[in-house]
C-alpha cells in the first residue's frame, strides 16, 4: 500500500452519485420539469427530462436516534423529513438538524454523526437550545458504531484521499483520540445556545461547526454534507437516508423545522465552454472523442512550473481516478446552466490558435449527454463563423432538448428566455452580451442580444409573463478580462439587471474565476451575482488562473435562494475540467473568489 490516507467521504459520494449518471436508466433531478422556449425544444437527453418518480420515503426519510443504552431520549419511528409525523403514525414528528459553518469555511466539507459527536464533547459544536437531550441520544448512539482512530471522521470533498489537515484546520477541529484510546464520551447535556442566534455566530470565515433547523438555513452559511446525505444538495443526496433527526423540541415554531426535499431545487452553472482549439485537438485530432470529456473526475497537484512565454506559473497536475464525477454533478442538477460562447456550424474548423473559434456540432448532443438544459449563446465569438452559425447553434440546442438564450435569427429570438418548471416552481433564464465582439441580433438579422436596458426590460418581462418566479440573467460582461474582482463597468450593469427584475446574475467571460456577491432583498429573499467562474470546457494552459475555475451551485426552498456553494475545478490537457479538493488544491482559487467577494452577514 502507498500509506495514503483514505479517500474522504464527500468524494466517495460524487462517486456513487457517477455511478447513477452511467446508468442506463433515468435522468436527475427529483421532479418533472417542463419548460416554454418558443415551444418545446425537442426530444432531449439532458437533465430536464422527466425522470421515474421516486417514493417519498426514498427521498426523505429521516431514521429517528435510538434511545442511548445508558438513557435519554426514546427511540421514535423514521418518518418523512417535513417537521411533521407520518399520517399512519402517532410517533413525534421529526426535523432534521443541518451542519452548518461559515460561508467561506471549505476546509471541511463532510462529517459523520461520530466526529459531530467528538466534537460535542469537546465543547466545539454549537447546539441549538431544546435540542440537548435529543442529542445526547443521538450522540451515544454514534459513538457506539462510529469511526475509529486511524479513520478520518471529517473529510475534504474532492481531492483523491483526505489530505492531511492544514495548521488553521487543525487548529479549528478538536483534538483526535492520542494513541487509538476512545475519545471521552459526550456529555448528556451539551451546552446549547438559541438556534435563531447561531447564524449570527457564524461570520463568513469561521471554522466552527453547529447544527441549525433547516428553516433557519439561509446563505449567510454553508451547509456541510453529513456523508453522501446532504438536505440542500443534489439529488442523490437530497435522497439519502439523513442521520441527524430529532424529535421537534417544544417550541420551536414550525417555520423552522419545516422540511420537504421536494421542495429543494438546485441549479449548477459553469464557466466558459467553447470547445474549440485545445479540446477539440484532444477530442477530434487526437481521436478521444467528445465522451472523452464526460469522464472526467478528480485531481491533485504534483507541482508547479514558471511559463516564461506568458509570465504566469502554471500548476501540474494528475488525474486521481473517479472517472464521470463531473459528468454526474451537472446531470444531478435539476436545472444546468452553460456559458456557450462560441457557435457551432457544420463548416466548422479546428484552430490550433487564435482568438476565431467554430465548434463541431456534436457538442450539442455532448452537452445533452452531459445534462445541460440551458444555454447562453450571447457572447463575443458567436458570430465568428458568419451570422449563419448563430441560426445553426440555436437550431441544434432545440433538435437536442437545450434551451438557447441570447441569441437567434432576430433580436426578438435572441430575447426570448428560457422558462422551466421543477416541481411547481419556474425558473426563467435571459442572456445578454456587454462585450460586442459579434454581430447584434436585429428585427432582420441573426446575432447576439446586447445588453441595454430596454433589452433587459423586454427579456425579463417575458419570462415573468411566462410565469417565472426566479429569473437569472446571464451575462458576458468582461470589460477587462483575467481578474477577479467586479470593475465598475460590471457593478452598473448589476444595478441595471436587478433593476429590470433579475433575481440573480451569473456573468462570465472574464477566463477567471471572480467575485461573487450575496445580499438581501429581491424576490428570491437573497440576490446572487457572479462575476465570472472561469473556464470549463475551454483551454489556456499558461496560468494557474486560467486553467482553474469554480462550477456553482445554487440552492433554492420554494423560490427562497438558500445555499450557494462553489466547487473547485482545474482544466487537464488543455481540454477537461477535473474536480480538486476544496481544503487542499482547491484553495487557491476559493481564496481568489471570497477574497474579492461581497458576502452578507447572517
Amino acid at each position: 500500500m502507498s500509506g495514503e490516507p483514505a479517500p474522504s467521504r464527500r468524494l466517495l459520494a460524487l462517486v456513487a452519485a457517477a455511478a447513477l449518471a452511467f446508468g442506463a436508466c433515468g435522468s436527475s433531478g427529483t421532479a418533472a420539469r417542463t419548460a416554454s422556449a418558443g415551444g418545446s425544444p425537442g426530444p432531449g437527453s439532458g437533465s430536464g427530462s422527466t425522470p421515474a418518480a421516486v417514493s417519498p420515503g426514498a427521498q426523505g426519510a429521516v431514521p429517528a436516534p435510538a434511545a442511548a443504552a445508558s438513557g435519554g431520549a426514546p427511540a421514535a419511528p423514521p418518518t418523512g423529513a417535513t417537521g411533521t409525523s407520518s399520517p399512519s403514525s402517532t410517533a413525534a414528528p421529526m426535523v432534521p438538524l443541518a451542519v452548518v459553518t461559515g460561508f467561506a469555511n471549505y476546509r471541511v466539507d463532510a462529517v459523520t454523526p461520530a466526529s459531530l459527536a467528538t466534537r460535542a464533547a469537546a465543547g466545539t459544536l454549537l447546539v441549538p437550545c431544546g435540542a440537548e437531550a435529543s442529542l445526547a441520544a443521538l450522540f451515544a448512539q454514534a459513538r457506539g458504531s462510529g469511526t475509529t482512530a486511524g479513520q478520518a471522521p471529517e473529510a475534504s470533498a474532492r481531492g483523491t484521499s483526505a489530505p492531511a489537515p492544514s495548521a488553521g484546520a487543525a487548529a479549528s477541529a478538536p483534538p483526535g483520540p492520542p494513541g487509538g484510546v476512545a475519545a471521552p464520551a459526550p456529555s448528556a447535556t451539551p451546552t446549547c445556545v438559541p438556534a435563531d442566534t447561531i447564524p449570527g455566530l457564524l461570520h463568513a470565515s469561521s471554522t466552527g461547526l453547529a447544527l441549525l433547523p433547516p428553516g433557519l438555513v439561509t446563505p449567510a452559511v454553508r451547509v456541510v454534507p453529513v456523508g453522501s446525505a446532504d438536505l440542500f444538495g443534489e439529488t442523490p443526496a437530497r435522497a439519502a437516508p439523513y442521520p441527524l433527526a430529532i424529535p421537534v423540541p417544544a417550541g420551536w415554531p414550525a417555520s423552522w423545522t419545516t422540511y420537504d426535499p421536494a421542495n429543494v431545487r438546485v441549479i449548477l452553472t459553469t464557466g466558459v465552454n467553447c470547445p474549440d482549439r485545445g479540446v477539440s485537438y484532444q477530442t477530434n485530432v487526437l481521436g478521444r472523442g467528445w465522451d472523452w470529456l464526460l469522464q472526467a473526475g478528480t485531481a491533485r497537484y504534483t507541482g508547479r512550473h514558471w511559463d516564461p512565454a506568458f509570465g504566469w506559473w502554471v500548476v501540474d497536475a494528475v488525474r486521481t481516478g473517479h472517472a464521470g464525477a463531473v459528468w454526474a454533478l451537472i446531470r444531478n442538477a435539476d436545472i444546468a446552466v452553460s456559458d456557450f460562447e462560441c457557435s457551432m456550424t457544420r463548416q466548422f474548423t479546428q484552430h490550433d490558435s487564435g482568438t476565431v473559434f467554430s465548434i463541431d456540432p456534436k457538442v450539442a448532443p455532448l452537452m445533452a449527454r452531459a445534462g445541460f438544459d440551458v444555454a447562453t449563446i450571447a457572447a463575443d465569438h458567436n458570430t465568428n463563423p458568419g451570422l449563419g452559425a448563430v441560426v445553426e447553434t440555436v437550431d441544434l440546442f432545440r433538435a437536442n432538448g437545450i434551451h438557447p438564450v441570447g441569441g437567434g435569427a432576430t433580436l426578438a429570438q435572441a430575447l426570448q428566455p428560457a422558462v422551466l418548471d421543477v416541481g411547481g416552481i419556474r425558473f426563467g433564464f435571459v442572456g445578454f452580451d456587454a462585450i460586442g465582439g459579434s454581430a447584434a441580433a436585429t428585427a432582420d438579422s441573426p446575432g447576439v442580444a446586447p445588453l441595454t436596458t430596454a433589452n433587459a426590460r423586454t427579456a425579463i418581462a417575458a419570462a415573468r409573463r411566462e410565469g417565472a418566479q426566479v429569473v437569472v440573467a446571464l451575462p458576458q460582461w468582461s470589460s477587462v478580462e483575467y481578474r477577479a474582482a467586479f470593475t465598475g463597468f460590471q457593478r452598473s450593469l448589476i444595478t441595471e439587471l436587478e433593476a429590470a427584475g433579475a433575481d440573480a446574475i451569473v456573468g462570465a467571460d472574464f477566463h477567471w474565476a471572480g467575485a461573487i456577491s450575496i445580499t438581501p432583498g429581491g424576490r428570491a429573499g437573497y440576490r446572487f451575482v457572479s462575476a465570472s467562474q472561469g473556464n470549463f470546457w475551454f483551454g489556456q494552459d499558461w496560468s494557474r488562473q486560467t486553467q482553474e475555475g469554480v462550477m456553482t451551485m445554487l440552492t433554492f426552498v420554494g423560490t427562497r435562494l438558500t445555499q450557494v456553494r462553489l466547487i473547485p475545478t482545474v482544466v487537464l490537457d488543455d481540454a477537461q475540467p477535473n474536480l480538486t479538493d476544496p481544503a487542499t488544491d482547491g484553495q487557491f482559487v476559493l481564496r481568489q473568489v471570497l477574497s474579492v467577494s461581497r458576502l452578507l452577514n447572517p
